[in-house]
């Protein structure tokens, strides 16, 4: 816990992770658009093979962290195309006090009267330089992280694109040496969390716990909340990390490795 002696100017933080955290995040936003290395784009191509598509077609596939506090002509295009990969996978999620739609909320990290969006970054996964598949990603501390909302766009259904965007938000969780991550899932989704990509079902104490240190925590009514401990194997080493952040001090980010 930081010794607060008394109230510092600017930004500041509950304590030096949560300011490293942040450091970070905000060095990606500036750094841009990531393309994806070999080894992640395999996913790809065997999806590719499964549907009878060139495997070997060229396409330029990156990621990105994007947030509506620091956009530009460029990402606010990108945070557009977000916006409606959400709402043609989603209905409207309205809020029951204000009416609003919380979608552009979050994507763009807006507040809300009673509701703090604030922190939330929107990841994507481009294709050619067009969005396809995206995620809201919130980062409360190294305890915890949440992904509210996922959605890919319904043409490019059934393509390991997510598969893909889930991997590159795993690897950006471990570098920043984020331990858990929380989502809610409806219940015709749960079972592709739980059994794809290794989710569990929330103890309702757990979750009680969560909500106590995370109060903001986005929970949909009708919507069971699963946890998943970041892999082990995606953990960075602390000489790692330090090398890691050289090469983004110099505009290079090379975490997806």
């Amino acid at each position: 816990m930081a010794d607060l002696r008394e109230i510092p100017k600017g930004k500041w933080f509950c304590c030096s992770d949560c300011g490293r955290i942040h450091s970070t995040l905000q060095k990606l936003l500036i750094h841009g658009a990531e393309r994806l290395p070999d080894s992640l784009l395999d996913v790809l191509k065997k999806k590719y093979a499964e549907k009878g598509l060139d495997a070997d077609i060229n396409i330029d596939v990156r990621w990105r962290l994007l947030s509506g506090k620091f956009a530009s002509p460029e990402t606010r295009l990108l945070l557009s195309q977000a916006v409606g990969i959400f709402h043609e996978c989603f209905n409207p999620i309205v809020d029951a006090a204000t009416g609003r739609d919380l979608i552009p909320c979050m994507v763009y990290g807006r507040n809300l009267k009673g509701q703090e969006y604030g922190g939330m970054y929107c990841a994507v996964l481009t294709i050619n330089s067009f969005v396809v598949s995206a995620g809201i990603i919130r980062v409360f501390g190294q305890e915890i992280a949440e992904i509210p909302l996922v959605a890919t766009s319904m043409a490019n259904h059934g393509k390991g694109y997510f598969q893909l965007l889930f991997s590159c938000i795993e690897k950006l969780l471990a570098f920043l040496n984020v331990k858990n991550i929380v989502l809610p899932a409806a219940e015709e989704a749960e079972s592709i969390w739980t059994d794809k990509f290794g989710f569990k079902k929330l103890r309702p104490d757990q979750l009680s716990e969560y909500r106590k240190s995370c109060c903001q925590m986005v929970i949909f009514q009708g919507t069971s909340m699963l946890q998943k401990e970041v892999p082990t194997d995606q953990l960075v080493s602390s000489i790692e990390r330090t090398e890691l952040y050289k090469h983004m001090n110099q505009g290079r980010s090379y975490f997806l490795e």
